[in-house]
């Protein structure tokens, strides 16, 4: 995904599961804006969070939503060794003494990879983001931060 503007602010954002779970429970913050995302245009996703809110849907109407997520924002697609890269950043962070899962460090590489801002709430992206050293941006809300 290439960004349309130029700018931080105007980067495209990957949002991490746990900020449309609060979305979808209408935390008004979020809710406010993960929609002014949606409007600029700026929304892309992973298959990995799609199948994370597809596996806590509990109404069809959820799981229609949640299918459709690859149909109305950008995917970012999966470049060879992907996993690879995202398990030797892992690696790395343990022999620092920091953790952060598999699945997290795949999120970071991939956000890293396609040049997004990524907007999490998850607390171990967010301590090991120096050390994880990949010029991964992140999001928080109006602002974009190394």
């Amino acid at each position: 995904m290439t960004p349309q503007k130029k700018g931080p602010l105007a980067l495209p954002v990957l949002i991490d599961t746990p900020v449309w779970q609060d979305y979808f429970r209408k935390e008004r913050r979020t809710f406010r804006e993960i929609n002014a995302l949606m409007d600029a245009g700026r929304v892309c996703c992973l298959d990995i969070v799609v199948a994370e809110l597809l596996l806590t849907a509990k109404t069809e109407g959820e799981i229609k939503i949640f299918r459709d997520f690859t149909r109305i924002f950008p995917v970012l697609r999966e470049p060879p060794s992907a996993w690879v890269e995202a398990a030797f950043l892992a690696s790395k962070l343990r022999r620092q003494r920091k953790r952060l899962s598999l699945r997290d460090c795949y999120v970071a590489v991939l956000a890293r990879t396609h040049g997004v801002a990524l907007y999490t709430t998850n607390k171990a992206l967010q301590r090991t983001r120096k050390a994880m050293n990949l010029g991964l941006k992140f999001y928080s809300p109006g602002k974009v931060f190394p």
